[in-house]
């Protein structure tokens, strides 16, 4: 019988090499490559996306400069605004009326909030105790103030249905109604709503007109008028009594 050859075990670990460098020197093996670079690329470029998502709607990815009780309540959402002319009109355009001043008033008039020490501790500024209500502090969330406000420059729009709001007869309710003008002008400017109008072609008129009924990004009201119900203050607040705070120093502001 004629001599067979036979690999040698270092035969067959060269041609396994061999076999190997040519497979990834092949082009199938190069395009193979180059569709998993670019599945990678798209893999980060969508987690990159993703990761600017959560942080525009992701409440707790903007953290606070300054504590607030509620900004564990804070949830982002877009809104389109009734445009305020015509039929586009919201339910607090109308007449003066009692059902228009309860309307208004639904939305703040539960008073001014308690918070317990732990909470008034963390605030940027002291606040005082609530006399007969111990462990507890008084606080008011700005845009209770601010719907305050806007109703009493609201009220002074219409003198001959609220005279004590006249402001050319009044001097009181004029000082108000600038303090609260100006209030409302501060934040206005502090919050810097950024949303876009645009201009689009307009038939009926034959040219370009603004169109204000756009998306803002805006942070639900319904939870933290919810926590304002449930923490209303649940006393009469005296002004005229003094309690010591007994809270930490020193405040970032006085």
């Amino acid at each position: 019988m004629p001599p067979t050859y036979q690999l040698l075990p270092h035969d067959s670990e060269g041609k396994e090499k061999y076999s190997l460098l040519h497979s990834l020197r092949s082009p199938s093996f190069r395009l193979v490559l180059v569709l998993i670079g670019i599945i990678c690329v798209q893999a980060l470029a969508l987690g990159v996306l993703l990761s600017r998502r959560r942080t525009l709607f992701h409440p707790d990815s903007k953290p606070s400069l300054v504590y607030s009780p509620v900004q564990h309540l804070v949830e982002e959402t877009l809104k389109v605004y009734p445009l305020g002319f015509g039929n586009d009109l919201s339910p607090f355009q109308v007449p003066s009326s009692s059902a228009l001043d309860k309307a208004w008033e639904d939305l703040y008039d539960f008073g001014i909030s308690r918070i317990p020490k732990s909470e008034a501790a963390k605030l940027p500024n002291k606040t005082s105790p609530i006399p007969g209500d111990p462990g507890y502090y008084i606080a008011e969330l700005d845009v209770f103030h601010e719907l305050h406000c806007l109703n009493m420059i609201r009220m002074a729009l219409d003198p001959e249905y609220y005279p004590e709001w006249n402001i050319k007869l009044v001097q009181r309710s004029r000082e108000h109604v600038s303090h609260c003008v100006d209030w409302l002008r501060e934040s206005i400017m502090c919050h810097v709503d950024i949303s876009v109008i645009v201009w689009q072609w307009n038939d009926r008129v034959k040219q370009s007109t603004p169109k204000a009924r756009i998306p803002h990004v805006c942070r639900k009201f319904e939870p933290i008028w919810e926590w304002g119900r449930e923490n209303a203050m649940r006393v009469d607040y005296n002004f005229t009594v003094r309690i010591e705070d007994g809270l930490p120093e020193p405040p970032i502001f006085s």
